[in-house]
């Protein structure tokens, strides 16, 4: 009995789905990339990106607090902590972070003139969405009554204290890194280069807004 072979059509019909899915997916990856090049362009070369950085950036006037958080990053953040304990705005720093990250951001603060007794270590925040979670399981702490310094990036400060708020923090100050230029902040940040050195970080703010929006982590 003789061995039926297949049909030549029918492979060519098989390959054609493959191959509308392969166009799609390119045409998909072009349009990412168009698009990210357009809103980059925005962002660089036209008043809205003073903008979008106006309302990524929440910094707040500096008042007496009962602990300064440290969020897992720079390790500029632990020295702009340290130089608040040593000023007086706070007589507790939490450091919070992944695993011996949050160890590393509690030697640094130490080297600075935070005694090891004034520091709470929370090793358990992967991301920023975590931390008000991870923070608020600390002995001692009251989420509603109790006043929180939160030092982080500048970039980073909209979405770092959104999430604060969401998990219920009432009492919530905004910080940044600011012992390099002697305290002094400028929210504003003009001009073109400043922007152009802010892309990534901005992009990557953007992104990450409107992904814990979806999530329902703000």
């Amino acid at each position: 009995m003789e061995r039926s072979e297949p049909a030549e059509g029918s492979s060519q019909a098989a390959a054609r789905p493959r191959g509308r899915r392969l166009r799609k997916a390119l045409l998909w990856v072009q349009w990412s990339i168009d698009a990210a090049v357009l809103v980059a362009a925005v962002l660089v070369w036209t008043p809205a990106g003073n903008w979008v950085e106006r309302r990524l950036i929440a910094v707040d006037p500096l008042a007496k607090a009962d602990y300064i958080v440290v969020l897992g990053g720079g390790y500029s953040r632990a020295v702009e902590a340290a130089n608040l304990y040593r000023d007086g705005w706070a007589s507790k720093v939490i450091v919070s972070s992944r695993g011996p990250q949050a160890n590393v951001l509690s030697r640094i603060a130490q080297s600075y003139g935070v005694p090891q007794e004034a520091i709470l270590v929370d090793p358990l925040a992967g991301r920023t969405a975590d931390h008000p979670h991870t923070v608020q399981k600390l002995p001692g702490l009251d989420r509603q009554a109790d006043r929180f310094l939160i030092v982080t990036s500048p970039l980073h400060t909209s979405r770092a204290q959104a999430c604060f708020q969401h998990a219920g923090f009432r009492n919530v100050r905004m910080r940044v890194p600011n012992w390099q230029a002697g305290g002094r902040f400028d929210p504003r940040r003009p001009g073109r280069g400043t922007r152009l050195g802010d892309l990534p970080t901005m992009m990557r703010e953007l992104l990450a807004w409107a992904y814990y929006k979806l999530r329902g982590w703000l």
